[in-house]
């Protein structure tokens, strides 16, 4: 049976159709354009969640996402949504006798619509919470020690936040 299938003209006829296109779908070079995001272009990025000194550590990163496209030559150079990435530079947790949390994040970079990353400047946001140190202080003295150990709030970084970063050099992206 083996060798009547290798003998038909019609299994040779298809084999050689199938080689050829699977050869000229492999190799098929796509026309991209190669389009220059400047330095300085503005990038607005958001975050979907809150973002709380509570729950964080320095170094942690944080998903953000592109507000608008950013178009270039009438080009799509980064598309609305893409995610970017954050990290958190500094945090300070809500202590007792009222002090306040804060935190402080970073956009570091976009992602382009080829894939590649774009690295952003200039892309930082700062949040403090309620400082709740004179009442805690007042508390503890006149009524009981107690309220010395009363917290501040923490700092909380509302979703949807925005934030402009800049790129931070001149890059190329296929589009």
């Amino acid at each position: 049976m083996l060798q009547l299938i290798q003998k038909s003209r019609f299994s040779k006829f298809t084999c050689l159709f199938l080689a050829i296109a699977f050869l000229n779908m492999s190799f098929v070079s796509k026309n991209y354009e190669g389009v220059k995001i400047p330095s300085g272009t503005i990038v607005s990025v958001e975050n979907s969640s809150p973002i709380s000194s509570q729950n964080l550590i320095v170094g942690q990163n944080i998903d953000f996402f592109v507000v608008d496209d950013v178009k270039i030559d009438g080009k799509t150079v980064i598309r609305r949504g893409a995610p970017a990435r954050a990290q958190v530079i500094r945090v300070q947790k809500a202590k007792g006798l009222g002090k306040e949390g804060s935190v402080e994040v970073e956009v570091r970079s976009v992602q382009a619509v080829d894939g590649s990353e774009v690295r952003l400047t200039s892309a930082r946001i700062f949040e403090e919470g309620e400082d709740r140190q004179t009442a805690a202080i007042l508390l503890g003295v006149l009524v009981c020690l107690l309220f010395l150990t009363k917290k501040g709030k923490d700092a909380v970084i509302a979703p949807g936040s925005i934030i402009d970063g800049r790129v931070a050099q001149e890059v190329t992206v296929e589009v």
